[in-house]
């Protein structure tokens, strides 16, 4: 995903009722892979036998692949639960079709949109999926045939546990989302895009200088993010630890990311103004900024940056010391060498900190 130089005209951010509910609902398909949501997991058992049993059997349409219909009208923040199901209710049978499909099949193999649009394909898939697992391959042919019934059957499931759980969860999430919201804002406005992108999570990869942004996906290819076709990123307590992508037409691009009070604790917790200070006094001297920008790039040993700064390993060990002290760095032994590395976290926790400073601007 490649930004032009007017990146921040180029995108937007959101959230969304519908998608959070989707999402929390994933969580519940797989409890044990969502360490920071066990406390929602621990509330649903209380949910009624019946509703948590038709949870269980519906799984299939959020468990491995979310359909990309879940974010319809997701950028538009005056519309409520019951506006965004309408808005997938008024969709295409054949986009419906081909999303559900995806909740079926070997996404790195098909999409829907192969065995909507070539039979030969769809016959293939149906044949393979009836060999290995026939409910599936019964399923998958009755979405291919009229996508409308499953799709109610899963709306239904949405519809109860919305009612009957989610609304008053989504009450409880919706402001600190759009205050995360607020808080990437003024770092963007502060800093630009990239320090943002940067504190996402592992799973992306950024390259300021060619100004890129890249996930490992089986499904690759190159996006332009211009004003014609902006992203938008939706914040998300429930999408953790993962981060979603959707880049394909006809679906507006987006990326649901995980909202900072999600984020890993050490990233999130605050800082006092102490360490904040004794963070910028490390700082605050050329050689070890030089070491930092070694240290971006890769792990290196005392010896090595030695060389890299034409300094002696005894002061090189002594600056090394104070940004260690200061959680600039963190360690690691590779056979005799001790090896440093920047610690990216800590950064972001001290930008942080000085954009909090600013005044928020008056609602």
């Amino acid at each position: 995903m490649r930004f032009t130089e007017t990146a921040e005209e180029d995108i937007a951010f959101s959230v969304s009722p519908l998608l959070e509910a989707v999402h929390s609902w994933h969580v519940l398909t797989d409890p044990g892979h969502h360490a920071l949501h066990i406390p929602w997991v621990r509330r649903c058992r209380r949910l009624p036998t019946a509703l948590r049993r038709r949870i269980r059997e519906h799984g299939f349409a959020v468990v491995d692949y979310i359909p990309a219909f879940f974010e319809s009208r997701a950028g538009d923040h005056d519309a409520d639960f019951a506006d965004q199901l309408a808005a997938i209710r008024a969709l295409p049978p054949t986009l419906l079709a081909a999303e559900l499909a995806q909740t079926i099949i070997d996404t790195t193999r098909y999409t829907g949109h192969h065995l909507i649009e070539d039979p030969a394909v769809r016959d293939a898939v149906l044949a393979e999926l009836q060999q290995a697992e026939p409910g599936r391959a019964a399923r998958l042919s009755d979405i291919l045939t009229d996508p409308r019934p499953v799709l109610e059957e899963v709306l239904a499931v949405l519809e109860d546990y919305w009612s009957t759980a989610f609304a008053v969860e989504w009450e409880r999430v919706e402001p600190s989302l759009y205050e995360s919201i607020a808080r990437t804002g003024s770092r963007i406005a502060h800093q630009g895009l990239f320090p943002m992108l940067r504190s996402l999570v592992p799973q992306i990869r950024i390259d300021p200088a060619r100004r890129t942004l890249r996930l490992d996906r089986p499904h690759d290819h190159d996006i332009e993010v211009t004003r014609g076709r902006p992203v938008t990123f939706t914040a998300s307590h429930y999408v953790w630890p993962h981060v979603r992508v959707t880049c394909d037409q006809p679906w507006p691009q987006r990326i649901t990311y995980p909202a900072l009070p999600l984020a890993p604790a050490s990233a999130a917790r605050p800082i006092s103004q102490e360490d904040t200070l004794t963070t910028l006094r490390a700082l605050a001297a050329a050689p070890r900024l030089q070491i930092l920008a070694h240290l971006a790039t890769q792990g290196r040993s005392t010896q090595e940056l030695a060389t890299l700064l034409s300094l002696s390993p005894s002061v090189i060990s002594r600056h090394l010391h104070q940004l260690t002290q200061a959680g600039l760095t963190t360690t690691r032994r590779e056979g005799y060498y001790v090896l440093y590395s920047l610690n990216t976290t800590r950064l972001d926790q001290i930008a942080t900190a000085l954009t909090t400073l600013t005044p928020r601007p008056e609602e």
